[in-house]
Parts: C-alpha cells; sequence; structure tokens
C-alpha cells in the first residue's frame, strides 16, 4: 500500500469511528465546505451532516467497519476509497457498499463526496 492508500484508508475508518460515537468534530474538520453525503437518505449538505451529529448520541455498542477497502489516487490532489461497510449494534448488522471522494488541500485531505447504498 503506498502512503496515500494508507492515510486514506485510515481516515476513512477514523470517519466511521466518528460516525457511530457521533463526533461531530470529525466531520467539521475533515468534510469539506462544499461536502455532500447521498445514499437512501437523500443528498445531504454538511451543514445537514453537523446539524444531525449535534442532535444525535453516540451507540456505544455500534461498530463500523471497512472492508475489501479499495483506494484510487485521481492523481496527487484527490482519490476515491471504495469498500464494504459494516455496521453492528448488538446482534444487528447492517452492510453497504460505500465510497469517499477525497481532495488534497493544504490543510490535508478532506471529504468531498459520501455515498453509500445498503446491500
Amino acid at each position: 500500500m503506498s502512503d496515500i492508500e494508507k492515510t486514506l484508508a485510515e481516515i476513512e475508518q477514523r470517519m466511521l469511528d466518528a460516525d457511530a460515537a457521533y463526533d461531530e468534530g470529525f466531520f467539521a474538520e475533515y468534510c469539506a465546505d462544499d461536502f455532500v453525503a447521498m445514499g437512501n437518505y437523500g443528498i445531504v449538505s454538511k451543514q445537514q451532516v453537523l446539524d444531525m451529529y449535534a442532535k444525535g448520541s453516540g451507540n456505544p455498542d455500534r461498530r463500523n467497519q471497512a472492508h475489501d477497502v479499495v483506494v484510487k489516487p485521481l492523481g496527487d490532489a484527490g482519490a476515491v476509497v471504495a469498500y464494504k461497510l459494516t455496521s453492528t449494534t448488538g446482534d444487528e448488522t447492517s452492510s453497504w457498499y460505500a465510497s469517499t471522494v477525497y481532495r488534497r488541500t493544504p490543510d490535508g485531505w478532506r471529504v468531498v463526496l459520501l455515498h453509500q447504498t445498503p446491500m
């Protein structure tokens, strides 16, 4: 794995951990201002995501895990991370296909687009 691949795989898992913990701070820092997320919940902006995490509460029993991670660099300034996602709370597990588009900025890698499709 290249340094870019290792870095983005690590950031991606940190994002999944932040999602489970409802860590609004992670998303405030790592999502670009023009960020959008899309899935069965529709298309939402960065502010909508921040509002959701600010109102919610994490579930200490919830675990998110990326599997079969593929990182595709797009030159020096961008990359796509694709993987299978499992989210487990207690005895219930949900699975999705997920992809995230990253942009390299002077402040580091930032998420531009997150897409999740239920399996």
